[in-house]
């Protein structure tokens, strides 16, 4: 069972994690190494928020003094991570631990078969959560990669804004909050939704609200496209955007925002709603603890047809070059104890994906994690209900829907212009990797 959590700063964090450090490497599976040896281990680290990258880097770095061994961390950013670690490949030069890009490393090949570390962890803390197994667990039943935490959109509100205008959060569809957003806003200074259409990988959010008028992209295998039998849902989605486009509660701009301005918008109390992680929480507790107060966080609104939302990962992976397997085994089986994870979840932007962590006090004392609980356990893998694959993926970083989306309100194409192009990308796309 997991132990209680106790609320710590990060300062307290970092003084704890040296002791959680050597009681996980108390009650291993796997050896230590000798006294004397200096086995290196290179370990590539996910950078995103800092308080979450600080609570990682210590412990590894306190981890490989008790272990005796010689270890080389570097963070990278996410945006960066995959031409670094390709580029390390082709120079026979890869590190040993890897926080990002696991599947597409997965599909070439290049990762160490964890399975004996994913049962033990299920084996040993009651179980994964929710859908995270579907994260990792290949048709074969076999696991390269092991999940340290969910993440994905919620919806964040205004809910001061919203109870000014009579109305009661959240909205329950995806009507719905375009009718709320109508209501709450305040022109010009307050506009309703803050939600980009550009070529930004965040804009993809319209094909989730479009997935939930029953559209899909491809089949149940991930291999045909048939975005084109689905013309009367995606139509259907595209009257329901057109609205929106057209009510004035998107502000100027949109059409170019980069993947920082819906969270750069909320900060600065310009937008009732928004779509995004619960890391723009965590920022507002550190730097405008008055306006997380009036923040409301949800799981997404429904579509006339199903509600879509999808949720991502971050999980550690070992490339299958690594001269020390075991000991980079002994590293994924280390950081994921409890103790340890208590502390570092109550510092970073991750949902739990082992029951033992359900009871975690973090989720009850910041009323705003709540959320991240309930994505954890109803959330459905990214692209949902589509195959999460690298076909998917490839057209989910080309920013296929959004792009749509642009040609009928930058460029004045014809819906059925606009689809017709649609559908020949995602075609070329997918017969990649058929």
């Amino acid at each position: 069972m997991a132990r209680p959590a106790i609320r710590h700063t990060r300062r307290e964090f970092l003084k704890t994690s040296a002791a959680l450090a050597a009681g996980a490497g108390a009650t291993l599976p796997f050896a230590a190494p000798a006294v004397g040896q200096r086995p290196k281990l290179v370990y590539w680290c996910y950078q995103f928020l800092k308080s979450s990258d600080d609570a990682r880097m210590n412990f590894a770095q306190e981890w490989a003094k008790k272990n005796n061994v010689d270890l080389q961390v570097t963070l990278v950013p996410l945006k960066e991570f995959l031409p670094k670690i390709t580029a390390a490949i082709e120079a026979k030069a890869t590190p040993d631990i890897v926080e990002s890009n696991a599947v597409e490393l997965r599909g070439r090949g290049q990762l160490l078969d964890v399975t004996d570390i994913y049962q033990k962890l299920e084996k040993t803390y009651g179980g994964w959560v929710g859908n995270a197994h579907k994260f990792m667990l290949e048709p074969d039943r076999r696991v390269h990669h092991i999940m340290f935490g969910f993440q994905g959109f919620m919806l964040m509100t205004r809910d001061d804004l919203i109870r000014e205008a009579g109305l009661t959060p959240p909205p329950a569809t995806w009507v719905d909050m375009l009718a709320y957003a109508k209501k709450a806003q305040k022109l010009p200074r307050v506009f309703g939704l803050g939600i980009p259409v550009s070529n930004q990988t965040d804009s993809q959010v319209w094909e989730d609200m479009m997935k939930s008028y029953g559209a899909r992209l491809a089949d149940g295998a991930g291999k045909r496209v048939i975005l084109g039998d689905h013309k009367k849902e995606v139509w259907e989605f595209l009257d329901y955007f057109t609205d929106v486009w057209k009510s004035g509660v998107l502000p100027p701009g949109v059409t170019t925002w980069d993947n920082t301005m819906n969270n750069s918008t909320f900060q600065s109390g310009k937008v009732v709603f928004i779509l995004n992680p619960i890391t723009l929480s965590l920022w507002l507790e550190e730097n405008n603890p008055e306006l997380l107060a009036k923040t409301g966080h949800y799981t997404y609104p429904r579509g006339p047809k199903e509600l879509v939302h999808p949720v991502t990962f971050g999980s550690r992976a070992i490339l299958k070059y690594t001269k020390v397997p075991e000991l980079a085994k002994q590293f994924l089986w280390d950081s994921m104890e409890p103790g340890k994870m208590d502390r570092e979840y109550s510092v970073s932007q991750w949902g739990p994906v082992l029951k033992a962590y359900l009871p975690f006090d973090v989720w009850k004392k910041k009323p705003f994690m709540k959320g991240l609980v309930e994505m954890s356990l109803r959330g459905e893998p990214q692209g949902w209900p589509d195959v999460f694959n690298d076909a998917w993926r490839e057209q989910f970083t080309n920013t296929t829907i959004s792009r749509m989306l642009q040609r009928l309100v930058v460029d004045n194409w014809s819906r059925d212009k606009a689809f017709v192009e649609t559908l020949d990308t995602l075609n070329r796309i997918y017969a990649k990797y058929a």
